[in-house]
């Protein structure tokens, strides 16, 4: 299913959480999906049809999110979805700023036409 995939992702790119996330909170290199992927996976999870953590794999399983976002849905198992909010809960406050001010920037560059 594909809903409003299409606008969650457009939105997350704009907002540019998955940008922001891997800035502050880097992953190894052996790693095969960032920080700032799996959260952008939940945000689109929390926008389209919330479900526990333990549910999220089978949402992007039956959701297109491997064709919105890029992420395996297999991927997204509950311990990952966890190290992820793990990783960027110290940081939540420099995040929530960061995405603030690139909405503030956003809607700005929109209203004056750039």
């Amino acid at each position: 299913m594909l809903g409003a995939l299409p606008v969650a992702a457009e939105f997350c790119s704009r907002l540019r959480i998955r940008e922001l996330v891997d800035t502050v909170c880097p992953v190894r290199d052996v790693a095969e999906l960032t920080h700032g992927q799996v959260i952008e996976a939940l945000v689109a999870n929390r926008l389209t049809a919330p479900s526990p953590l333990v549910h999220v794999r089978d949402w992007a399983r039956a959701w297109a999110v491997g064709e919105a976002f890029g992420v395996d849905p297999e991927l997204l198992n509950d311990d990952r979805i966890g190290r992820a909010l793990d990783a960027i809960t110290p940081h939540l406050n420099h995040l929530a700023g960061s995405v603030g001010l690139t909405a503030i920037e956003t809607m700005w560059r929109g209203c004056i036409g750039i």
